[in-house]
């Protein structure tokens, strides 16, 4: 099976996704901790795959799949620590290209993942596509700043736990890689109880009372839900197929769908999405696009 399509649809999910944290959280996102926690939890709730075939062992592969979900814990919190601080649309590529350059040279450095001659031209063809279709977000400026810092540390995060969990499906069955990392994030997620500043912001958002209190807005943050779910599923699946630096290296396909929906969604709301449609923007994310899938078409050769 290749690993192409399942990717290219779990990008477009997670663009689904990110696009529904625009239009819900432009403005701001609960306390780092308090998501993460939250994020993670419901990672517990792979227990109703058990049923289907899991079969846990203490061997090696076990031991990367346990290392990538705590790895992963980290990624998830220095994530949404930088979109606490920073435009999302600015942490999205920085965050997105971080992550499969760290899974092309740590993989290939430590774990013996190698890229093939014509992989490694796809990678940097479709990591070349994505500068050219995020430019005008790189070219507000980047600063070496704490947000920045966090945007780089998340990448690197989540690269390192995609390049563990890639190792841990090398020696097990995809489920038991599956379950095995998203229960570590989970259980780990609980150890946040132990911290009394943590558990007094826990407990604090779920007396609060905040929450949905329409019906419109209570759908679509489910819709975004399930997107992202689904989206670090295949993304997952994808990694259990191929070397993770060429599935996060399909990242930018999210910029794509974002693109063509920020331009059906410009007439009726332009401010929606806040997304800069200028004709040079357009021609450039365009451009950006072509290249994109010049890269694919590399891949599926």
């Amino acid at each position: 099976m290749s690993f192409l399509p399942i990717s290219i649809i779990a990008y477009a999910f997670n663009a689904g996704a990110l696009l529904v944290d625009k239009i819900l959280l432009r403005t701001s996102l609960p306390n780092p901790v308090v998501y993460t926690f939250y994020v993670n939890l419901l990672q517990l709730l792979v227990i109703f795959l058990i049923p289907f075939g899991f079969k846990p062992t203490l061997d090696t592969p076990t031991y990367f799949a346990v290392a990538s979900g705590l790895v992963g814990i980290l990624a998830f919190y220095t994530y949404f620590s930088s979109l606490r601080e920073a435009e999302a649309s600015i942490v999205g590529p920085v965050v997105g290209t971080f992550n499969p350059l760290t899974s092309l040279i740590v993989g290939g450095l430590f774990l013996n993942q190698i890229l093939s001659h014509d992989q490694r031209t796809a990678f940097f063809i479709l990591m070349f596509g994505t500068l050219i279709l995020t430019w005008n977000y790189w070219d507000k400026g980047v600063k070496l700043s704490r947000p920045f810092l966090l945007m780089v540390a998340s990448g690197f995060f989540f690269g390192v736990s995609y390049v563990l969990l890639r190792q841990a499906f090398l020696g097990t069955s995809f489920l038991n890689g599956f379950i095995i990392s998203r229960l570590a994030s989970g259980g780990f997620a609980l150890f946040f109880l132990l911290l009394p500043e943590a558990r007094k912001e826990i407990f604090k958002v779920n007396r609060s009372g905040q929450g949905v209190t329409s019906k419109s807005t209570l759908i679509l943050l489910g819709a975004g839900q399930i997107m992202g779910a689904l989206s670090v599923t295949l993304i997952t699946f994808g990694v259990s197929l191929a070397n993770p630096a060429l599935v996060n290296a399909l990242f930018g396909v999210q910029y794509l769908v974002i693109l063509l929906v920020s331009l059906v969604l410009a007439k009726k709301n332009p401010r929606l999405l806040d997304e800069p449609l200028s004709k040079g923007v357009v021609t450039r994310k365009a451009t950006g696009a072509a290249v994109i899938s010049f890269g694919l078409y590399l891949l599926a050769k």
